[in-house]
């Protein structure tokens, strides 16, 4: 080491502090090396005097084994310097401090120390650690130092030696390594568990540019640079709350409930873009979510933001979810969060005795007026079509706020790629149909409407009836919010339909129209899967049904309703209770239940008298007279169908009395003896299959009675 002096540290420019990080890091550098140059000289086995034989733990002689057994405990390097070496050192840490009081630029490495507010020992130990990483060099210095060749990293056992405080014991500063605290959490865990001082990348990333990059789970929101996704049109009292709650002193977690999409995050955007503060949005649905709640701790701490977690649900074995575990909540306190105010935001209610004080807002879904003002905002300068409106769409479509941002945006992108001036009132349903996420298939079958009002072939009266249906849906928001009806109505303002007739009489048919009319989704209830001979499942399958289409927005439609809405019994025995109480849960269910809900029925005298007065609209089929059967088979059959001139139309509706099921199937019939045949529809296949149509339900059709057409059966 001949001819080799030690650095050191600037001294000619005391005087004013550091412009950038990078300067500091120069007088880090000297100050490091000084450190290091001082710990080999005065190093008992590793000093100039080594000749190597040793070949650094690769081979150990039999005199440095005897050497190292004989030598004394190793001591901190303060304690082994010489008064003007000791001088030296304190000089150049002297020289540091001055200039970094008389700093004013912002350096990532000071907002470090003081967020994690960091003693001496500990922030020797991070520069330590940064140095490391910033220059090459130090990667065979800290392995020769350390003995070990693999070892390309300080230890915390070196670390230790290198800037233990005089009149200090090395266990006692070894001991802080082993802890979780705001200084360890600043280093890998599995590193440091394997003996070796590696930052984080988080912390890496942030000494490197003074802020943090999103991680998987892990979003940075700086109130004071960025704007919220869009403007708050609702719940502006809970925005006062939060502003309430979160400017009043000391420490706090403030809980937000309330269903998917309602907005908990998008409040807590607007509060730090209104107090101009950072946060750090965490997501723990992962598998390791106390790990994913350091690295989020550790993110807030760095940036000096508060912190929201979310996504803290389990699901239990049939896919429930459940409220957060209060193990995990205190655990996450445990973690020293910086800020005085964390948010939990949860869709079910918190029950938990947490250590902090604790306030708990609940958000609940929009109500129908809000949701006339999302459509708005969100449709923007763009009309709809159709004759469609904003209140038709808040009164069918209960979404939550992020459902109808993306519905509209969609939209009104589409609208616009196709330069059209107004957004079809189709393509505007199927754009919300598409932000709907519900299990329904599971439990019922959907039916694709391919029915109008033009197909229906009914009296005037009841087809004025599907008409008045439908407009309770078109016009629910004007009768129940503007002319002030939801105050007399508390509940009960779904639309519930009764059909009843014998069979074919266009029941369905009619279903599919309203469905149709309305640009509603259909599901046919499945009524083998939802009746259940075991006790409760019954009314399990019936909740999970109604559930599920109060999300999918759509119509139920049950067939053959009075297999479950049938009238409930005199109690004689457990069955009937246990059926008294389906058909009582039932009746609650289509009480409570705000949307659409039709049913059909070929027996309207067996349903319960009490389903009638919770029925909005009950429409009675007739049995279609000669006149309608007549219009039935002519609407049946396809204008691009060829059609033969000699049908006696009259003949087949007053000859055959029908319903227009039966009808359907005749003409369906006709169609595939015509093209077996290679002729247009005529008379005699339309004759053939309403025989053959008649002999299905063991009704004998004499030839006698066929007149002048009698012929054309053979």
């Amino acid at each position: 080491m001949q001819g080799y002096s030690p650095p050191d540290v600037t001294f000619d420019k005391m005087d004013r502090g550091y412009a950038n990080q990078w300067e500091l890091m120069d007088d880090l550098f000297a100050w490091l090396d000084l450190r290091l140059y001082f710990f080999y000289q005065h190093h008992q086995w590793l000093g100039p005097r080594n000749d190597m034989r040793n070949m650094m733990g690769l081979v150990v002689s039999r005199e440095e084994f005897e050497h190292n057994l004989a030598k004394a405990a190793q001591l901190g390097l303060e304690a082994q310097l010489d008064p003007e070496e000791l001088s030296q050192l304190q000089d150049s840490r002297a020289a540091i401090l001055a200039r970094l009081k008389r700093t004013t630029a912002t350096l990532p490495l000071l907002q470090l120390f003081e967020r994690c507010r960091l003693d001496e020992f500990e922030t020797s130990c991070v520069a330590l650690a940064y140095l490391a990483v910033l220059d090459q060099k130090y990667e065979k210095l800290f392995a020769y130092l350390q003995d070990d060749i693999t070892r390309k990293a300080p230890s915390p056992a070196l670390a230790v030696q290198l800037f233990l405080p005089r009149e200090s014991t090395i266990e006692e500063f070894l001991s802080r390594f082993s802890r979780l605290d705001r200084f360890t959490a600043l280093f890998d865990p599995e590193q440091l568990a394997a003996k070796q001082l590696i930052l984080r990348p988080t912390a890496l990333e942030f000494l490197s540019t003074g802020t943090v990059s999103p991680l998987p789970g892990v979003r940075l929101f700086d109130g004071a640079l960025q704007q919220p996704s869009g403007p708050l049109v609702i719940g502006q009292e809970t925005a006062r709350r939060l502003d309430r709650l979160f400017g009043e002193p000391g420490e706090r977690v403030i809980c937000l409930t309330g269903n998917s999409g309602t907005g908990k995050h998008f409040q807590i955007e607007h509060l730090m873009a209104r107090t101009g503060q950072r946060c750090v949005f965490l997501s723990l649905d992962c598998e390791r979510p106390e790990e994913r709640a350091r690295e989020g701790v550790l993110t807030a701490r760095l940036t000096g933001a508060c912190l929201c977690f979310s996504h803290m649900e389990e699901t239990d074995a049939e896919g429930k979810k459940m409220a957060p575990r209060e193990k995990l909540l205190e655990a996450i306190l445990e973690m020293e969060p910086a800020h005085e105010k964390i948010f939990f935001l949860s869709q079910l209610p918190i029950r938990a005795r947490l250590s902090r004080l604790t306030a708990e807002l609940e958000l609940p879904d929009p109500t129908e007026d809000e949701r006339v003002i999302l459509f708005r905002t969100y449709l923007g300068d763009v009309a709809l079509g159709d004759g469609l409106t904003v209140e038709e769409l808040a009164s069918k479509f209960r979404f939550s706020p992020r459902q109808t941002e993306l519905a509209c945006r969609q939209a009104v992108g589409l609208a616009q790629l196709d330069r059209l001036a107004a957004v079809p009132s189709r393509e505007m349903h199927q754009c919300c149909y598409r932000q709907v996420v519900h299990r329904l298939g599971d439990l019922a079958t959907p039916v694709r409407p391919a029915f109008s009002w033009d197909d229906v072939v009914m009296p005037p009266e009841q087809k004025r009836l599907l008409r008045h249906a439908c407009s309770h849906i078109k016009f629910r928001h004007k009768v129940y919010s503007e002319w002030g009806f939801n105050r007399k109505v508390s509940y009960g303002r779904g639309l519930s339909i009764l059909f009843a007739g014998a069979p074919g009489t266009g029941k369905t048919m009619c279903a599919q129209v309203i469905a149709n009319e309305l640009n509603m989704e259909m599901y046919k209830i499945n009524i083998s899967q939802i009746v259940s001979k075991y006790i409760g499942e019954t009314e399990k399958n019936l909740h999970a049904v109604f559930a599920e289409a109060r999300r999918s927005n759509c119509i139920l439609f049950f067939d053959e309703c009075d297999a479950i809405f049938g009238k409930r019994s005199e109690v004689k025995d457990a069955h009937d209770r246990n059926a008294n109480v389906e058909v009582a849960y039932l009746l609650q269910q289509i009480e409570e239940h705000d949307g659409v809900c039709i049913m059909a029925t070929n027996l309207i005298g067996n349903i319960d008298a009490a389903f009638m007065r919770r029925i909005t609209y009950v429409v009675h089929f007739p049995f279609p007279d000669a006149a309608m059967r007549e219009m039935i088979y002519r609407r049946t059959l396809p204008q691009q169908a060829p059609v033969s001139d000699d049908i006696d139309w009259r003949f087949l509706a007053e000859k055959f009395e029908l319903s227009g099921g039966h009808i359907k199937n005749i003409v369906l019939s006709a169609a595939f003896l015509a093209a077996l045949e290679g002729q247009p529809i005529g008379m005699s296949h339309l004759l053939r299959a309403a025989v053959g149509e008649l002999k299905k339900n063991e009704i004998v059709v004499v030839r006698e009675d066929l007149r002048e057409y009698a012929d054309l059966l053979d």
